[in-house]
């Protein structure tokens, strides 16, 4: 019995090495077949909750508007660069705390349960992203201003966003990144007729700087008219986005002038900024719209259209 046992167990048959080769080079086949699919899983993941984060914000914003009568201004504060602005906007004479470059997004954090911050950035009492470092009150001198700037809001930031978490594009000003940038408007780099002057102040846009939109003056519809879309490398120079700072074509405020997924430095350019809406979801960005829905504009839209969800009253 033993015997044929040992002979037995002799001719009990096993993997030689091309054997072993061959399952490996399937294994292999399999797993390269099936990374493409989980990829795509995880960025469909990602863009749900891209989605959601920016249909919250919309939601702040209809929120802010129900309970102030409009919705907030793109940028609270006048700058002083000397462009001829509404007097009765930015009259002359301003002092320091009215020429914040607060952006709009932080009047939103009550409305996003973040009341905390809100008052900790505190741009009542002696502004945020003053202009002049020598204003008196500049906030960089408040340690819990400076903290608050930067503080990372979950919401503000996609899940397939690769830019720092914060950014030192204004040092010694250290500043949370977000991935989202409000709609200032059609009038940016390479319109025709583009000022300054009347790209802050004038933009056809939900956004502007000091003036607050109402929803009576959206005129296009609420349903086509878009609020905010997607910003990338906003740690970088090129396309800065410090998400509780507004600036013209930077930061918080973007525009439809130059096409969308523009890469940062190409396009048309106003002081090394094109002021475009980037995503890196494969295929175009989403975008909130002003009643609080959210869609996905593909690459290669017609500028007709992709200009006329970025305007409030232009009948189209």
């Amino acid at each position: 019995m033993a015997q044929r046992l040992r002979q037995s167990a002799r001719r009990r048959p096993g993997f030689n090495l091309v054997e072993l080769l061959a399952a490996m080079a399937v294994i292999g086949v399999l797993i390269a077949l099936l990374l493409p699919a989980i990829q795509a899983a995880r960025e469909a993941a990602r863009r749900s909750t891209c989605a959601n984060n920016q249909r919250q914000v919309a939601v702040a914003m209809r929120l802010y508007e129900a309970a102030h009568g409009a919705f907030p201004p793109g940028r609270l504060g006048c700058d002083d660069e000397g462009e001829t602005t509404p007097i009765a906007v930015c009259p002359p004479g301003l002092p320091a705390d009215r020429k914040t470059g607060a952006s709009g997004f932080i009047e939103i954090l009550p409305q996003l349960e973040l009341k905390s911050l809100y008052r900790e950035l505190a741009v009542e009492q002696g502004g945020l992203w003053n202009r002049n470092v020598s204003d008196l009150g500049w906030y960089y001198y408040n340690p819990a201003k400076v903290g608050a700037v930067k503080r990372q809001v979950a919401v503000f930031r996609c899940p397939s966003d690769t830019s720092q978490a914060i950014s030192d594009v204004y040092a010694p000003v250290l500043a949370a990144t977000g991935s989202y940038a409000m709609v200032h408007g059609t009038l940016g780099p390479g319109a025709p007729g583009y000022a300054k002057g009347a790209a802050k102040y004038e933009n056809d846009g939900m956004f502007k700087y000091v003036t607050a939109v109402k929803a009576k003056e959206v005129t296009d519809g609420l349903s086509h008219t878009v609020l905010l879309g997607e910003v990338v490398f906003a740690d970088t120079w090129e396309s800065t986005n410090a998400w509780t700072y507004a600036r013209l074509n930077a930061d918080a405020l973007r525009t439809t002038a130059n096409m969308l997924n523009t890469p940062p430095g190409g396009g048309a350019l106003v002081d090394r900024q094109n002021g475009a809406f980037a995503s890196h979801h494969p295929g175009g960005a989403l975008f909130a719209y002003a009643d609080g829905h959210v869609g996905f504009l593909a690459d290669g839209i017609d500028p007709a259209p992709y200009n006329a969800a970025a305007s409030i009253a232009g009948a189209d």
